[in-house]
């Protein structure tokens, strides 16, 4: 029975038998054509035996089968990571960050870049204990537990401690609490300019790419993550070089997920719609009435009429989605916290947080 021994290679790739898996599973390609999981275990576990060409071949078809699942795109990062191509690794991760927000190994995969770009160091990347740290994880196996559940519950106990003292609480104003920013430098024998992109959206000169670069790491010391991601736009969208690039990439990592007490510099709709690739990924604030609202089982959209809440002024329409529940009707006034969004090749919210203005008459 196919899905027998589908379980089957489950148990082996929990107890960390990759060879066994590879064995079961390997010769069953037909059979489990259409399946993720199939290939995501024997992906993996290609990768885990140091099979990078295997673990490519099959991640990509669990892929196909199943975009955007974190798991995937955090092998084909590793994958990335091994070949020495940052630049790749880097943009799956970004993504693995926005699609579960505080995945645990893509924050250690940005980290690493992060620390192997401030010190210049790029042997950091090609260690095997710090690249072992990023494959994707292992379901649990009981079997493994050695650690008592005390010990763990004590261990919980002292990291909640820890993060309460004074000195692991974000900051804000002072720049402190980002001292890794200062790190990330351009290297003076890297190339700042692509001439193949003279005709880039933003052509820069080689001191504006600089300077612009320099604001980024500014606006992030200072805690000021809206204008920080549309100077890294501004970065991508012109004629820097990949390397260039790459840093600013790099930047943005640092920026966090805003609530409605903790949001700055948030963007006016008029300022978006003059330039929206300008201010992709920059969080705002905007109020509107809902109208076209569609509630699914796990999420919400809806079209925002923005500056309608009090049926004065119309300035613009955009589909809002939500992943999140919210007790809405049709004509509610609503204040919106957003991500802008593109990817429709329209403008668009990703909401992180809303709530009614009042109630409708």
């Amino acid at each position: 029975m196919p899905q027998s021994l589908l379980q089957q290679a489950s148990r082996s790739y929990r107890r960390r038998r990759f060879d066994l898996v590879i064995r079961l599973l390997e010769s069953q390609i037909f059979r489990f054509r259409e399946n993720p999981v199939f290939f995501y275990l024997l992906g993996c576990s290609c990768l885990r035996m140091g099979d990078l060409g295997g673990a490519e071949s099959y991640l990509r078809r669990a892929s196909q089968l199943r975009p955007q699942d974190p798991g995937t795109l955090l092998g084909m990062a590793a994958i990335h990571l091994k070949r020495a191509e940052t630049e790749q690794a880097l943009e799956l991760w970004l993504e693995v960050a926005e699609l579960d927000h505080g995945n645990r190994l893509a924050a250690r995969g940005l980290e690493l870049l992060r620390r192997a770009a401030a010190r210049e160091d790029p042997q950091m990347l090609q260690d095997p204990r710090r690249v072992q740290a990023l494959l994707p994880g292992v379901p649990f196996n009981p079997r493994t537990l050695v650690l008592p559940l005390a010990g763990l519950a004590a261990a919980a106990l002292l990291a909640a401690g820890i993060l309460l003292l004074p000195g692991y609480l974000p900051q804000r104003g002072g720049g402190s609490g980002r001292p890794e920013v200062r790190e990330v430098r351009l290297a003076a024998g890297q190339p700042t300019m692509d001439p193949s992109l003279a005709a880039a959206r933003y052509p820069l000169t080689e001191r504006q790419i600089q300077e612009s670069f320099e604001r980024t790491k500014r606006y992030l010391l200072q805690f000021r993550d809206n204008l920080a991601t549309r100077e890294v736009n501004r970065i991508l969208l012109s004629n820097a070089s990949a390397y260039v690039k790459e840093k600013a990439r790099l930047l943005s990592t640092f920026t966090r997920v805003p609530d409605f007490t903790t949001v700055r510099d948030a963007f006016s709709f008029r300022e978006v719609a003059v330039d929206p690739p300008l201010h992709e990924g920059c969080y705002v604030v905007w109020r509107g009435k809902v109208a076209n609202l569609e509630i699914a089982a796990e999420s919400l959209s809806f079209d925002l009429l923005v500056g309608y809440e009090s049926q004065q002024q119309l300035q613009g329409v955009l589909r809002v989605r939500s992943a999140f529940a919210a007790e809405l009707t049709d004509g509610d006034a609503v204040e919106v916290l957003g991500r802008v969004d593109l990817a429709s090749g329209e403008v668009a919210l990703e909401a992180v947080s809303l709530h009614r203005l009042y109630a409708t008459p």
